[in-house]
């Protein structure tokens, strides 16, 4: 969130433009369905002064993952996310270990 122009991180919408393609977010309840619980599903831009939103925002889902999800560290199992930097060809795979936002070494 920008002071004076509040807004959620995952809120873009329509065209992206430094990265290309389409910013968008979905949250759904899967409540009904096989594997219950939620799935948030989010393409965004955003800038490097947000990355602490950003694992806050991770952390909060991952902290309530199901112990399917869990690895033996204690890492959620299941990707959290990905990381690309506007100039970059590889993405970055996001796990939450402990709290934290980190990639895997």
């Amino acid at each position: 969130m920008i002071e004076g122009d509040p807004r959620p991180l995952p809120a873009g919408r329509g065209a992206a433009w430094r990265v290309g393609g389409v910013l968008s977010s979905a949250l759904a309840d899967l409540a009904d369905l096989r594997g219950k619980g939620w799935s948030l599903t989010s393409r965004q831009e955003i800038h490097p002064d947000e990355f602490e939103k950003l694992g806050e925002m991770l952390c909060r889902p991952a902290a309530r993952a199901h112990e399917t999800h869990l690895l033996g560290d204690g890492a959620v199992g299941v990707g959290v996310g990905c990381l690309r930097f506007c100039e970059a060809e590889d993405l970055d795979v996001l796990q939450v270990v402990g709290g934290q936002v980190s990639r895997p070494t």
